[in-house]
């Protein structure tokens, strides 16, 4: 009996055991990193990184969190990024992060530390990329895109490590769109890359022949993210300013051949229906269909799907279903795009949430979207997300994605629409609705005018105290059709407790780029700039070391518009202090100069001029040159800038060796007013390419 009762014990301690591992699983030594392979991390596009085990929103304050350093690249950053763990790259492992520019380059930069980049490729070939004055003509000038026009769409980065991007080039006189296949830890092409994009369907709409509709690459523009699954590569396009002839496009793409599988037209015997979703990707449902929306555009709910969101046979992309809003009429006539956002899939569930200009969000079941019917009574729930009353006569737009998180409390989304506050909101699983007014509400308002708040979340899984959101958005000035300065916000993600901004000296990421949003990955935060730069932050372990070379350096200048407005606050690393954070001077002749204290080979400057630090934009430096020098007596000319309109210039030069640098203005504003206002003058070395290269301050 003794026996059989300490066997009983044993079979029963057992048992307990395994019941406690299972609820309880015992972590690995050590924990798989994050990965950011696709746009908003996954193909439910939550944008959510849900193994962040270091950044917590204890530790994200003004006093431990901050930028590292910044990574310089050859031209603006509308992709988004993307992080691959433990890359062998010339026979040492490295964490990647992948940077894609506007003049087709791809660069690989280690992502912990400050360096040159372990690769860097163009791909423009015997071409160029296309010029914003070469497209969107039904704006005139076209300023959504401000220089070049090469890599837009975020690339996607398979299981073996082949990446996928578009590039557009101009060869001769003809554009050209490639989909290319890379190895990202060479930067080589993988067999069969490149390949050129074409395509054909049937149809009577624009750019037909009469029974046939031929894929334009001069008016498509590659605007969402690239999407991988099951072996196939998923690309999209829209339009520049809705500039016809165009239309909404989805091919597919086999992997490892880059032979095209299928092709959808949104409006083949009608006009537009562009696929852009701000740059975000398509949704992949359980059944690996794929599910995206459109914007203006004619719809017939046959084959012309305007307005909608729609559901895509996987690989031949046939039309399988759609959800179309019952005011498409309203939303076409007035250019309230429904297709602004991607769709985003709640975790857990069979429902996808969507919003558009008119700053609704719309909850969609995955399995029946429902059509179109009068007053919307076929889909699940419409919520206002957006708060029309903030700002009654602005505009209320929600653009990118709504980010999901399981939350201690629940399931969460966040919206941060234009001209409003961040907001949170709650799923009730009971009645798969979410429950309204919001559950809380952010402190910071919005800017007025596009595009609010690009938006991720990361959070070790649903533990308390873990979830934090990520927004970049304007610091000020409406990003329609204008580059504008921009600013990254962190608030605790359960309570929208705000933690910490980039408002600090040295924390500004320059200017906002609209379409690519922020990502996290082991302990760090890496955000765009339509400045050329990567800017890195995290947790910091001492003073950064400075690039900036004019940081705290000797500044002289023309006679100050106030003594407190000397020269000195335009060296200082801060652009946001209000009136007295700049140099001011209404002299003849103004010139800032700044003395480095020793010969350095120089390769770029930032200049933040009035709209950086808050001033009207027509107060920008109009027309001006940089000069440098080795002994402060004899100047030469690198830079000559006529007609600036922008808050924030980025100018590059050859390698030049100067321990002076002058800025002279010659118009100090665009308009009748004659002061100059320079928040900072910022000054970089060249880069260095060398393996293992590093420079700084």
């Amino acid at each position: 009996m003794d026996r059989l009762a300490s066997v009983s014990k044993l079979l029963r301690f057992i048992v307990c055991v395994a019941f406690l591992v299972c609820i309880f699983p015992i972590r690995a030594t050590a924990a798989e990193p994050a990965q950011v392979l696709t746009r908003g991390y996954n193909n439910q596009r939550t944008a959510a990184n849900l193994a962040e085990k270091e950044l917590k929103p204890s530790n994200v304050n003004a006093s431990d969190f901050g930028k590292l350093f910044m990574l310089p690249v050859d031209d603006q950053i509308y992709a988004g990024l993307l992080y691959v763990a433990d890359v062998r790259i010339s026979g040492k492992k490295h964490n990647v992060l992948l940077v894609a520019t506007v003049n087709n380059s791809v660069y690989a930069f280690d992502a912990d530390r400050f360096g040159p980049p372990l690769w860097h490729k163009n791909f423009n070939g015997t071409g160029r990329p296309t010029h914003h004055t070469e497209v969107g003509q039904a704006c005139r000038i076209y300023n959504d895109f401000i220089g070049d026009i090469g890599i837009i769409g975020t690339p996607v980065i398979g299981p073996d490590r082949t990446m996928y991007f578009v590039t557009r080039t101009v060869e001769t006189d003809t554009t050209v769109q490639r989909l290319r296949a890379i190895d990202i830890a060479t930067g080589n092409d993988r067999p069969n890359s490149p390949q050129v994009i074409q395509a054909t369907v049937p149809g009577t709409g624009d750019d037909t022949n009469g029974s046939v509709v031929t894929f334009n690459p001069v008016t498509e523009n590659q605007r969402p993210a690239l999407a991988l699954s099951d072996g196939t590569v998923y690309i999209g396009w829209a339009s520049f300013c809705d500039t016809r002839p165009y239309h909404g496009w989805m091919m597919s793409y086999d992997a490892a051949t880059l032979k095209q599988i299928g092709v959808f037209n949104a409006s083949p015997n009608g006009n537009m229906a562009g696929i852009w979703m701000s740059g975000a990707g398509p949704v992949v449902d359980q059944s690996g269909n794929l599910i995206v929306t459109t914007g203006n555009g004619t719809y017939d709910g046959k084959t012309d799907f305007g307005e909608s969101t729609i559901k895509l046979e996987a690989k031949s992309l046939r039309p399988l279903d759609s959800f179309t809003p019952s005011n498409f009429n309203t939303l076409n006539d007035f250019d309230l795009d429904f297709g602004t956002q991607g769709p985003t899939m709640l975790p857990g569930t069979n429902h996808l949430v969507v919003g558009g200009k008119e700053g609704k969000m719309y909850v969609l079941d995955a399995t029946k979207l429902g059509g179109q019917a009068p007053g919307d009574i076929q889909v699940g729930q419409v919520v206002q997300a957006v708060d029309p009353t903030v700002r009654p006569t602005l505009t209320h737009h929600m653009h990118n994605v709504i980010p999901a998180w399981q939350s201690p409390q629940g399931l969460n989304v966040y919206v941060w629409g234009e001209s409003d506050f961040l907001r949170v909101y709650r799923f009730d699983p009971s009645t798969h609705k979410f429950t309204t007014p919001a559950a809380a509400t952010g402190l910071i308002l919005a800017p007025s005018g596009m595009p609010g708040g690009m938006m991720s979340i990361s959070s070790n899984g649903s533990r308390p105290g873990t979830g934090i959101l990520w927004a970049t958005l304007p610091r000020i000035g409406d990003a329609n059709q204008m580059t504008v300065p921009g600013g990254l916000y962190a608030y605790d993600a359960e309570k929208l407790k705000f933690l910490w901004s980039s408002t600090a000296a040295g924390d500004d990421p320059l200017n906002f780029a609209k379409g690519s949003p922020p990502i996290v990955a082991n302990g760090k935060v890496y955000v765009a700039s339509i400045s050329n730069f990567v800017s890195v932050y995290g947790r910091r372990k001492g003073k950064p070391n400075s690039q900036n070379l004019a940081l705290g350096a000797k500044a002289t200048g023309s006679v100050p518009c106030d003594p407190s407005q000397n020269p000195d606050k335009a060296v200082n690393g801060s652009a946001e202090g209000g009136p007295d954070d700049k140099w001011c001077s209404s002299a003849a002749n103004p010139f800032l100069q700044v003395d480095l204290g020793r010969s350095f080979s120089i390769g770029r400057f930032v200049v933040e001029h009035a709209g950086a630090g808050g001033d009207d934009f027509n107060m920008n430096t109009r027309d001006f040159s940089i000069q440098v020098s080795t002994d402060g007596q004899t100047f030469t000319t690198v830079a000559n800038v006529t007609g600036n309109i922008q808050s924030i210039t980025t100018h590059d030069i050859p390698a030049t060796q100067a321990r002076y640098v002058r800025l002279n203005v010659a118009i100090p504003e665009g308009t009748t007013a004659s002061t100059s206002n320079i928040y900072e003058l910022q000054i970089f070395p060249a880069p260095d390419v060398s393996p293992g290269g590093a420079h700084g301050r």
